[in-house]
């Protein structure tokens, strides 16, 4: 978990001093498994969240004596303390769950910019978080199978909006045709009405299609990066086809 984050949601910087310590080494503890504290080493971790150095000796007095006292010295050392193990389990009980976050996707406008395209539907907005967080460590062939994903929603999204989705219809009349299918479709469709953009279509289907279908295909970062302008241009009209723009 990044420092940022676990100040956010902790409200740390709204909290005692001795509280902030406590919380602190609880962070520590977690992503190093020391379970041992030094006062420089808390008062580092002060300097780390752009808190104020705290007086090292008033600390340790309200953290081992205070009404706020949630930890004991380490046995046969004054130099160390280590967390009463009531307050750790507490603690635990109560903030464990911040590590243990499987919907949280960190991404920052990588390559799709978020503040344009995110709040329109929360599954767009997994989409794009995930494409964009797949780019940034480098896993393009997840960015490009992903990619082609939210230009296919995207476009399904667009003709249900004109109100003409039966056209990409299956035999079965309940979903909806190969990817293929809808391109041609829309390539030539005379009520959506697509720009130029059109002429790019096939290139972020096939992109896609390599990354998932070929067995000795892997994207590189410039597969990504030749088509992100354009795409980048369809989002922006799909967007807009699709009714998602205010």
């Amino acid at each position: 978990m990044k420092i940022l984050d676990f100040i956010e949601k902790t409200k740390l910087a709204d909290r005692s001093e001795s509280e902030k310590a406590k919380l602190l080494c609880f962070f520590h503890y977690k992503e190093t498994g020391e379970s041992v504290f030094s006062m420089p080493l808390i008062s580092n971790l002060f300097v780390q969240c752009g808190f104020n150095v705290p007086n090292s000796s008033r600390l340790k007095t309200n953290l081992t004596k205070g009404k706020e006292k949630a930890f004991v010295n380490s046995k046969g050392k004054t130099a160390t303390i280590e967390f009463i193990p009531a307050i750790f389990q507490s603690t635990e009980k109560e903030y464990a769950v911040l590590w243990e976050d499987n919907i949280t996707i960190d991404s920052d406008s990588e390559l799709i910019d978020e503040q344009k395209f995110v709040g329109k539907r929360k599954y767009l907005d997994q989409l794009i978080y995930q494409i964009n967080h797949s780019y940034a460590n480098n896993c393009y062939d997840a960015a490009a199978v992903l990619m082609r994903r939210l230009f296919e929603v995207l476009l399904v999204l667009s003709y249900q909006n004109y109100g003409i989705d039966d056209q990409i219809k299956d035999s079965t009349g309940k979903g909806y045709i190969m990817l293929d299918g809808i391109v041609k479709n829309a390539k030539n469709n005379q009520i959506l009405k697509i720009s130029r953009i059109k002429s790019e279509f096939d290139t972020f289907r096939m992109v896609g299609n390599f990354s998932a279908h070929n067995i000795t295909y892997t994207a590189g970062k410039k597969d990504i990066d030749d088509i992100k302008l354009n795409y980048r241009v369809m989002l922006e009209e799909l967007y807009s086809k699709a009714g998602l723009t205010t």
